[in-house]
């Protein structure tokens, strides 16, 4: 699975969005939704622990952050058309088609520590780098 993206000569602005950046995707990239997100053990456990009532982690990407795109987790509880569902029924993770396009082959991870818990992504062969934190990164452009 290769997902072209043409190179772009401006630089992004900090307000900018993928729905902004759609058409520098290939129409051509097929994505294997099978494994296109890994999900880890600990993910699906603390996923099974607080989603109720119907709801889902929502991951996209969006523009801003400090290394130009960053990870996004909200919980949902809507399906939108072109959203792909990872995961069992008890413990479901969205994501809308474009915002995979920049993360495809990652793992969503749910860390304990010290000072912090939360959602990661980890792994992502689409980032060139990524921010100390982890919550942002820049896409590799060929």
């Amino acid at each position: 699975m290769a997902l072209h993206i043409r190179k772009i000569i401006f630089p992004f602005a900090r307000n900018t969005t993928l729905r902004s950046l759609r058409y520098f995707a290939s129409e051509n990239a097929k994505i294997d939704p099978n494994s296109a997100l890994k999900l880890t053990d600990s993910c699906v456990k603390r996923l099974r622990e607080i989603c109720i009532d119907g709801s889902f982690l929502r991951v996209s990407v969006d523009g801003g952050g400090c290394s130009g795109f960053q990870y996004k987790f909200d919980f949902d509880t809507k399906l939108n058309n072109d959203d792909i569902v990872f995961g069992p029924k008890e413990a479901r993770v969205v994501i809308d088609n474009v915002s995979l396009d920049y993360c495809a082959g990652t793992t969503l991870d749910y860390k304990e520590e010290l000072i912090r818990a939360g959602f990661v992504m980890e792994g992502n062969p689409k980032a060139e780098e990524g921010c100390s934190c982890g919550a942002s990164f820049s896409i590799k452009i060929d």
